[in-house]
């Protein structure tokens, strides 16, 4: 005989494995890498990229709420309004119990929201996780570099003309269509590639040539020695034009911290 197929069965089932997943990709998203890391280098993790994760995690998360909707209002319909007649006749037996856990509930929102320990350490040690990821000559040179076009990437970090650099593409036989319009990323896509890759292609030169390539990568004492000045030099470059800098400090991250392009600062202490 043929057994009957059982609801209750099923949805213990996929509530069981919903959680199981939920929680695997909860974990993978607290410790996953930034985005502007995570899509410079094309991280991935058993094969899904963060996008896949946070898709995985949303879908579920929501198929879990759907699941113990019918759980509730459709297995156990009878069971749940029994009981509320009941506490409604007899009153809730359990009022210290109702309370705590509403008082429990009210400390953890506003203990997220106001950003109060211990809740804003748990948050802390997410964005230390999602850091570690994250190596300094694996930084891209402005963030979100991988949404650039050529023609963009060229102009913000003062690289080789846009002929030069795809010159340097099409000797390393990657594939592009517009310079104008197609992404660093999208070429990285079409080439099974990174952005990383792409842009250390872009940016290698032979020997030494070029004093301004790569320039979003250096610290002002390397400037200093390119440049022929003193550290202290350029130091007062920056401060006249309102720039914070210290000498250790990266283009990049100097630009980033002022809402500057590394290559206008080139400019600036190049003049």
């Amino acid at each position: 005989m043929k057994t009957k197929f059982s609801w209750r069965a099923f949805i213990s089932f996929g509530l069981t494995w919903g959680i199981l997943v939920i929680l695997v990709s909860g974990v993978i998203l607290y410790v996953a890498p930034p985005g502007r890391y995570a899509h410079w280098v094309n991280w991935e993790l058993a094969g899904l990229s963060k996008e896949g994760w946070q898709a995985v995690h949303t879908l579920f998360s929501l198929a879990f709420i759907v699941l113990s909707v019918f759980h509730l209002f459709s297995v156990n319909w009878k069971s749940f309004v029994s009981y509320l007649k009941s506490k409604s006749t007899k009153g809730f037996n359990k009022k210290k119990e109702l309370i705590f856990s509403i008082v429990v509930v009210l400390v953890f929102f506003f203990g997220t929201v106001f950003s109060i320990p211990p809740f804003q350490t748990v948050m802390d040690l997410s964005e230390t996780a999602t850091n570690s990821w994250e190596k300094t000559e694996e930084r891209a040179p402005v963030p979100h570099a991988e949404l650039l076009t050529l023609t963009e990437l060229a102009q913000q970090l003062d690289l080789d003309s846009v002929d030069a650099i795809t010159r340097k593409l099409d000797t390393h036989k990657i594939a592009y269509n517009d310079i104008h319009t197609q992404s660093l990323q999208q070429i990285a896509g079409a080439n099974n590639s990174t952005p990383l890759e792409i842009y250390e292609i872009i940016v290698k030169q032979p020997g030494n040539a070029g004093q301004g390539m790569g320039v979003g990568r250096k610290t002002l004492d390397d400037f200093s020695k390119e440049l022929n000045k003193s550290t202290d030099e350029l130091m007062q470059i920056l401060e006249k034009n309102n720039i914070a800098a210290k000498p250790t400090e990266t283009l990049r991250a100097i630009g980033e911290n002022n809402d500057v392009t590394p290559r206008d600062i080139y400019k600036l202490l190049s003049e």
